[in-house]
């Protein structure tokens, strides 16, 4: 196997190529500081790659977590017995995975009452969550979705100061400089961990104010714009029972741990013998929705959709360690920015991108192991892939997608579609079953109502993804950006000729400019400012002129 040498220019942003180094040597010094590790993993070439990045960055570096780092409290709860009850006498709790979900799902609830030192599981907002145990790196930021619910002991909470910085941080750690030094801090062989502690050898600039603020704002604004989208998708989904009168199932039939039974006639088999075909709740939600008064259809009308797509020519594979396409698991279609995302080759895939290939506002269904998951694709996930296990779902030219996707995703949608699954240890639905599924159509009016506050939401998800993408893009270019070059200022000075300028609509704004040459400024510069320059400019300028 060929050997590459350890290059001290290389910065992960640059496009690799094959004199990608595979391997270095390592310090004594550097052994000490990771806490005498001896595994390989603890000194990850992509992590030293990252970190001699920022070191030839020329930007000052101080540890993310420690006394004289840029946080100072971080913690992943503790081990406890988890005692679900159900939503009136809990705390929402979520697991590691759900703090990446474009929209957390709660399923359980932890006892108030026999769960010790609950506030300590609770999320606050603006709190950096980061995933510990098994999958490392996934990165959230707590914004309101996620204040006052319960969080497993298999997610960090890194607390910042104040929102800007959080974000800032959320912004650092998803970028190509920071996700490399929390995977190289791992230790356990068959499930992987992270402990608070190993943030303390995670680097992070600390950029000027001005600069951290710009970025860290967007990242807020991301949270901000999720919750709004969030919040439109549960109004939707109120909307339709509201005007379909269709009250919520489970206040028609209660679940709990007692067996259901009901009766079945011959005549209502439909050629089906499972008991989950046959569970009572389905059996009332069919029930319920022949006594609408709007007429009901299946998701197989071509009223309703042109196509329902199961993916079945998608067979070999050809991955690639850089660039390609995305290819999402059924899993990753509904997180914000997972990690591991495996990438198809361009040219071994081409034919295969119609049947695979995803688009703004289809929706998917997962098909395989779990059942019945709905998700609608923004904007930013179009042109990318997923896998086989999401059956995708196109609307019709005079159907609302939004108002497809709030039926599929609703209480009603959601137990219409698992009691068509099959099999014992892998269940399965497939293309005709879901095609089979009832739909109420109820007038334009309320369709459109219904359906263009999801679509809505989908344009705020959208726009939450490019405000990451441009805060973590900023960043990772000043980071690889070199020394500015100093003017050369001439010593005679001439006279402007105005006419020989020109109007530049693309130039960079001013503000830049002037935040670019104040951050060369150092901060103990600053400090010497008085704190109402703004206000009394004139009167220092007299002084300054007075003493020269």
């Amino acid at each position: 196997m060929v050997k590459y040498n350890f290059q001290p220019e290389y910065t992960p942003i640059s496009s690799p190529d094959e004199s990608e180094k595979l391997s270095t040597t390592i310090r004594l010094s550097e052994v000490f500081d990771a806490g005498i590790r001896l595994e390989a993993s603890a000194f990850g070439i992509e992590a030293h790659n990252a970190v001699t990045a920022l070191e030839n960055s020329g930007l000052q570096l101080m540890p993310l977590y420690g006394e004289a780092g840029l946080c100072q409290e971080a913690h992943n709860a503790f081990r406890f017995k988890r005692i679900y009850v159900n939503s009136e006498h809990g705390v929402p709790f979520l697991s590691s995975s759900e703090i990446i979900s474009l929209k957390p799902r709660i399923e359980k609830y932890l006892s108030r009452k026999y769960t010790r030192n609950l506030n300590k599981l609770l999320i606050q907002k603006w709190d950096v969550l980061i995933s510990c145990s098994g999958t490392i790196g996934n990165i959230s930021l707590a914004s309101e979705t996620f204040v006052n619910k319960a969080l497993s002991q298999h997610a960090i909470r890194l607390r910042a100061a104040d929102a800007d910085i959080a974000g800032y941080i959320t912004a650092f750690l998803r970028s190509l400089y920071g996700r490399p030094q929390l995977a190289q801090s791992t230790y356990g062989s068959v499930i992987v961990h992270i402990e608070p502690e190993h943030l303390k050898r995670v680097l992070i600039p600390n950029l000027p104010p001005i600069r951290r603020i710009a970025i860290g704002r967007l990242m807020c604004q991301a949270g901000e714009l999720r919750d709004e989208a969030n919040r439109l998708l549960d109004e939707a989904d109120r909307l339709l029972h509201e005007r379909l009168k269709l009250p919520y199932l489970n206040s028609i039939v209660p679940t709990g741990k007692k067996t259901s039974i009901a009766k079945i006639k011959a005549s209502q088999l439909q050629g089906r013998l499972e008991g989950s075909f046959h569970d009572p709740v389905a059996i009332a939600a069919e029930k319920q929705l022949h006594e609408l008064s709007c007429e009901i259809t299946t998701v197989g009308d071509s009223r309703v959709t042109k196509e329902v797509r199961a993916i079945t020519k998608f067979r070999k594979r050809t991955y690639v360690e850089k660039g390609g396409i995305p290819l999402l698991s059924s899993k990753q279609i509904f997180q914000i920015d997972p990690v591991d995302v495996k990438r198809l080759a361009k040219g071994a895939h081409t034919k295969d991108l119609p049947e695979i290939q995803l688009e703004e506002n289809m929706i998917a269904v997962t098909r395989s192991g779990t059942i019945g998951r709905v998700q609608i694709i923004p904007a930013y996930m179009a042109q990318w892939t997923a896998s086989e296990d999401a059956t995708r779902i196109l609307a019709s030219e005079i159907m609302n997608p939004g108002y497809l996707y709030t039926w599929l995703a609703s209480d009603y949608g959601y137990c219409l579609i698992t009691r068509q699954s099959y099999g014992s240890v892998i269940i399965h639905i497939d293309l005709e079953m879901l095609a089979s599924i009832s739909i109420p159509l109820p007038e334009p009016s309320i369709i459109n109502e219904i359906g263009n506050l999801v679509l809505k939401a989908n344009q705020l998800r959208d726009q939450a993804w490019r405000n990451e993408q441009e805060a973590i893009n900023k960043l990772e270019n000043l980071i690889a950006k070199k020394q500015t070059p100093q003017i050369e200022m001439n010593t005679v000075q001439t006279s402007p000729q105005l006419d020989k300028f020109s109007f530049d609509p693309d130039a960079t704004p001013i503000w830049e400019l002037v935040a670019e040459i104040s951050a060369q400024v150092p901060d103990e510069e600053w400090k010497k400012l008085p704190s109402d320059l703004a206000r009394k400019f004139d009167y220092y300028q007299k002084q300054k002129q007075g003493q020269d």
